[in-house]
């Protein structure tokens, strides 16, 4: 399948969007065309307000948007819109369960060549502390389109990490159905489960292909919904297979592989889990393929692990 890019899928759908809701609005923080909003702001200039580089400040005016009854998406580069205003995402969104959309452009190393004051390798574990809040991890195209879609039909706040690179669909859309909260799993065999947010399907479908040469099968599970979290498929997946690995392009520690964590510790746990992460305070930057190598995030890297990890169960 042909690659498609993430933010053009966005300009579109919030394009559309916006044509069948008049109440749904655009805040900007200097975003609007690297983010993918340029569109909508052309087709309806009243409806748009640009911040500049001051998200505390959008969260704000997206927040008293709300009140009024609007339904405001914020655009920013990923680390600004999370982790900058992360009081004012608190206060003025989750504890009073604002109505407030916003979407994070190029999470995990999507900006690594700009250095690490741009990479966003804690913002799932910041965010899942927001009250409130629904956190969806696009991986593709037609993620990124639903998840925009079902992020305007809840009524609070929702955060969206959209990728920035090209990447292919990981299956044809004609065949896929999304439902927030509930993983999608790509069945592949019982001896191990990948447990993937977002960006790093397209690695784990190619990790188990690679695994399954080695006569180790391997299900993915794609969990776009990291809060709330699809406990039900985490506690099948451990009752069917012999090992569970998440995989993420996130701090290894707060993220989906602690989430998952946090619900088998509730159940007898007599299975490893395994989480393929990136260390916590990691600096390296340079070419996204580099660095997602670098790390062990690679398909080869994940499939290695994986592979090492099973043969000394």
């Amino acid at each position: 399948m042909a690659k498609q890019d993430p933010r053009k899928v966005f300009e579109q759908t919030l394009l559309a969007i916006g044509k069948e809701n008049p109440k749904v609005v655009g805040v900007s923080c200097d975003s609007a065309k690297g983010g993918g909003m340029w569109s909508f702001v052309e087709a309806f200039p009243e409806r748009y307000v640009e911040m500049g580089i001051s998200e505390q400040n959008a969260i704000g005016v997206a927040a008293g948007l709300s009140q009024q009854g609007f339904i405001p998406v914020v655009v920013a580069i990923n680390p600004f819109v999370t982790m900058r205003c992360y009081e004012q995402v608190r206060d003025d969104m989750g504890y009073v369960n604002m109505n407030v959309k916003i979407v994070g452009s190029g999470g995990g190393l999507a900006y690594s060549t700009l250095g690490s004051t741009h990479e966003t390798l804690e913002d799932i574990a910041v965010m899942r502390t927001i009250p409130h809040l629904t956190i969806f991890t696009p991986c593709d195209g037609y993620e990124v389109e639903q998840a925009l879609r079902k992020a305007v039909e809840i009524e609070g706040p929702v955060y969206i990490r959209m990728p920035r690179q090209a990447r292919e669909d990981i299956a044809d859309p004609a065949t896929r159905s999304f439902t927030p909260g509930k993983a999608e799993i790509f069945e592949g065999g019982d001896d191990v489960a990948l447990l993937v947010s977002g960006t790093l399907m397209n690695e784990a479908r190619e990790a188990a292909a690679l695994l399954k040469e080695q006569g180790i099968g391997a299900t993915v599970a794609d969990f776009m919904t990291v809060k709330p979290l699809d406990t039900e498929a985490v506690k099948a997946l451990y009752a069917k297979t012999k090992m569970l690995v998440s995989v993420e392009e996130h701090c290894d520690c707060g993220g989906l592989g602690t989430a998952v964590a946090e619900t088998i510790c509730s159940i007898r746990s007599d299975k490893p889990l395994y989480r393929l992460g990136i260390p916590e305070g990691s600096k390296e930057v340079g070419p996204y393929d580099e660095v997602l190598d670098f790390y062990g995030l690679s398909a080869k890297k994940i499939a290695a692990k994986v592979a090492e990890l099973y043969k000394a169960l």
